[in-house]
């Protein structure tokens, strides 16, 4: 089966026309409203009518044409959504066509679709899309992607208009702020909390992970639900809120005891970004606290299982934010920049020992969210994780009890050992090869060279990576004299890669740093034949030979 999935609510009506499938044998398979799943999305105590219609193509075998058409009707053009008709399967025509009273813009990629406009439609219509492989951690599929902004909207009485951002801004400020009144249990709350606090940073983070670790998160994007919060007392007194209702809380919170804290409109990494071009609320999906503090705003979700106080999960990181308070908009604020703190530090020392054998000792330190990634509990898990991910083609698993992890936390992790080689011959005599084994080259491979991988990664958070090896000859040898080296630099990936040597003292300096979360696959295909070309023999390894 192939799934076409249409959420609903209160303000979105669904109608299906109709589901034929054309089997390679000539049958037909026709499906009706019965043949439909509906499945509810939260339960019935929490956001009753948001569901999600479940459509199941019977048959996606290669030969097999269905013929999908149904209707939605928006009673609050507010919960109009973007339209993604790229599938999981061929579509070898899309047609989507627009009817409405008020009068709207489009975005829709030219070079995918025709736009095709009547005196009270426009149709979007494109031929002949490729299917893409459905795989984790990839970017959002967006190119095949139309959205529909109405000049105005109404929502609960009130008139709104998206001409610019400010207006966005000011549409869900509204909202939030009906939802903040005035409450004694709330203020006290937080006088309470703050009470042993020394500093204005320490009564933020008390405010902060009281309501992370006392009211439970209820995954609801903005637009499923209500775009409306919950009062700020009612998602105390419940104990369990979406992401709106957590910072209005937690904002209520921080107001209370005199911050200047305002609820800000992102969207996490699995969605496309915003247009900035077409002011519209409808883009976002998640809504945090920014406190503004002397040194800048302070980014804050209650919602996060991932990561600690002053440190957005990285699915928020980079990525734009609209601060819904006062004052007129300016300019996007980014979450969070590049975080020059995720360093992977990586040191490796071949001693040449004998005629025949090489001894390398191994240093490994990790910082902030890549030890976050490879951080268990159980030191064992730790030091499994650690060689599994940097060393897994060397003789590790032979002298494994000569590693050890010298220090586990979640923001960092440090390991050190040894293991030791053969000599390899080359072909000419009296010239031994020492080939190295890079955890540089390990780490990458790990998402640019993974086995059956069609699409490019998201990265969970940007970083830094420094590998210096070092091979130093013992009495009676000399190195051969060398020197390559070889650079990639392509939308915010760097990448820097150099072996010299002397007679004395071989050094491979390998640096890689990733500025940007998400790469197009164009860049994904050119580093991963980079990584291929510095993986060389050349790059990695240097020849001795006995005086």
């Amino acid at each position: 089966y192939s799934i076409i999935k249409i959420c609903v609510n209160k303000y979105v009506e669904f109608c299906l026309i109709g589901i034929t499938t054309v089997l390679p044998d000539g049958r037909h398979v026709d499906l009706d409203k019965d043949d439909i799943e509906t499945v509810s999305d939260f339960g019935p105590r929490y956001y009753p009518d948001s569901k999600t219609k479940i459509l199941r193509i019977p048959s996606t075998k290669a030969g097999a044409v269905s013929t999908v058409s149904y209707r939605l009707k928006y009673k609050s053009l507010l919960y109009l959504q973007q339209f993604f008709r790229q599938r999981n399967i061929p579509t070898f025509n899309s047609w989507l066509e627009v009817s409405s009273n008020i009068p709207y813009t489009y975005f829709v990629p030219a070079s995918y679709f025709l736009s095709i406009l009547t005196d009270s439609t426009i149709a979007f219509w494109s031929s002949k899309i490729p299917a893409y492989t459905e795989e984790v951690r990839m970017p959002p599929v967006e190119s095949y992607r139309i959205v529909i902004r109405p000049d105005s909207v109404v929502y609960e009485g009130h008139k709104y208009g998206f001409k610019n951002w400010s207006d966005v801004a000011a549409f869900y400020s509204r909202l939030s702020r009906g939802r903040q009144k005035p409450d004694i249990k709330v203020a006290a709350l937080a006088e309470s909390l703050c009470a042993n606090a020394t500093n204005k940073i320490d009564s933020i983070e008390a405010l902060f992970d009281f309501v992370k670790e006392n009211i439970r998160y209820v995954s609801v994007d903005v637009g499923r639900g209500e775009f409306k919060p919950l009062l700020a007392v009612d998602v105390l007194n419940k104990r369990y809120g979406d992401c709106k209702d957590q910072s209005t809380l937690l904002t209520y919170l921080c107001q209370a005891v005199g911050f200047k804290a305002n609820p800000a409109l992102t969207t996490t990494r699995d969605r496309p970004d915003i247009l900035v071009s077409l002011p519209w609320p409808g883009y976002f999906n998640h809504v945090i606290t920014a406190v503004d503090t002397s040194a800048g705003y302070l980014f804050l979700d209650a919602s996060q299982t991932t990561c600690c106080f002053g440190r957005l999960p990285p699915e928020l990181r980079n990525r734009r934010a609209l601060i819904c308070g006062t004052e007129p908009f300016l300019d996007f604020t980014l979450t969070y920049p590049y975080d020059k703190g995720n360093i992977l530090d990586f040191d490796l020392t071949y001693n040449v020992i004998s005629g025949s054998e090489v001894c390398c000792n191994v240093k490994i330190r990790i910082y902030n969210d890549p030890a976050f990634e490879l951080y268990a509990e159980d030191p064992e898990k730790v030091l499994v994780n650690l060689l599994g991910t940097f060393l897994s083609n060397t003789e590790t698993g032979r002298y494994r009890s000569n590693f050890k992890v010298v220090k586990s936390m979640p923001g960092y992790i440090e390991m050190s050992g040894y293991f030791f080689e053969n000599l390899s011959v080359p072909s000419r005599s009296n010239w031994m090869l020492i080939k190295t084994h890079s955890a540089f080259i390990e780490y990458l491979r790990r998402y640019f060279v993974p086995p059956g991988r069609k699409q490019p990664y998201a990265f969970d958070f940007t970083f830094n990576i420094n590998e210096i090896i070092r091979i130093k000859p013992a009495d009676g040898f000399i190195i051969k004299r060398s020197s390559v080296n070889s650079s990639f630099d392509e939308q915010g990936l760097v990448s820097q890669v150099s072996l010299t040597s002397d007679e004395d003292l071989c050094i491979i300096n390998k640096d890689f740093m990733l500025l940007n979360h998400t790469l197009s696959p164009e860049i994904y295909n050119k580093f991963y034949n980079f990584l291929l070309m510095v993986s060389q023999v050349c790059y990695n390894s240097v020849e001795v030979k006995i005086e």
